[in-house]
């Protein structure tokens, strides 16, 4: 059996997480740069660049491609896969590899999983452990009330504060373990 792992990469996905970035830098690779390319060549053919609209913007295109590629790989290199099954959180206490059963000021309650940087599926409840709600969770027990930051809903750019109570705190399901493979 494996050894359980106790302490997390500062900068952790599961393997799930890592093959949707690296799928999101194969299309740029194989599908939007090539297309892009084609894009500019055609632009060209319409004749004097200087006032070449379609070929203005297939250039701009190119540019935020490649920076988008520069970045994704930089980011793949300095992301650690991490198995989440293998990982051992300090019992009791929210954080990344935890499962918090939270309540709301209103009563509504939820189940949060906390997983790594690119972790999140609405429909089961995952987020990143880099996501406001998780980091407000983080390190606080059942009983316990924290603070989170949550986007005004009218959508202004502005955040409100609300109170959330901690209900309980819970190793990951199954489910959402086998989601992170």
């Amino acid at each position: 059996m494996d050894a359980q792992l106790t302490t997390l990469p500062e900068r952790a996905t599961s393997a799930r997480g890592y093959r949707a970035r690296k799928a999101q830098l194969d299309k740029i690779v194989n599908e939007e740069m090539p297309r892009n390319r084609r894009d500019i060549q055609e632009a060209k053919e319409f004749g004097d660049l200087s006032e070449n609209f379609e070929y203005e913007s297939a250039r701009n295109r190119e540019r935020q491609l490649i920076e988008r590629q520069t970045r994704l790989r930089e980011e793949l290199q300095s992301m650690t896969v991490f198995d989440f099954s293998a990982y051992t959180p300090p019992e009791g206490v929210a954080g990344p590899g935890s499962s918090v059963s939270i309540r709301y000021s209103d009563g509504t309650t939820r189940t949060i999983s906390i997983l790594g940087d690119w972790d999140g599926d609405e429909a089961l409840g995952i987020v990143s452990r880099r996501a406001p709600l998780a980091r407000a969770v983080e390190g606080a027990r059942a009983g316990q009330v924290c603070v989170v930051q949550l986007p005004d809903p009218d959508f202004d750019g502005e955040f409100t504060e609300e109170e959330i109570s901690i209900e309980a705190v819970s190793p990951l399901s199954a489910e959402v373990l086998a989601w992170a493979r």
